[in-house]
């Protein structure tokens, strides 16, 4: 007695019950955690998963921002700035009120 269901095609079943809107919710939530705990690094089995699946590694490709550090500085310097010219300006007005209400 053969099947016609094989690992792979479960996986695309359980795909396509994942997308489908006409699913109700807790049914699409439950498929797509299938297929997270499935697919996961973490899964124990995780080297026979992408072999079935016919899986290979992705090159990852590290690309390093050498301004990131210096944007960042200025962003939070300007952003800082602002903040010291808001206060500023709220103490000037209360300084003016202040002046405002010294009968002398």
């Amino acid at each position: 007695m053969s099947f016609s269901v094989n690992y792979e095609t479960v996986m695309n079943q359980t795909a396509n019950l994942a997308m489908d809107q006409g699913e109700p919710g807790y049914v699409r939530v439950r498929a797509l955690v299938a297929l997270v705990r499935e697919l996961s690094p973490l899964n124990e089995r995780h080297t026979e998963v992408k072999r079935e699946l016919g899986i290979d590694e992705a090159q990852v490709q590290v690309s390093i921002d050498v301004g990131a550090e210096a944007r960042a500085f200025m962003a939070g310097l300007e952003e800082g700035l602002a903040r010291a010219a808001e206060e500023a300006e709220i103490q000037a007005e209360e300084e003016l009120a202040e002046e405002d209400d010294d009968p002398l």
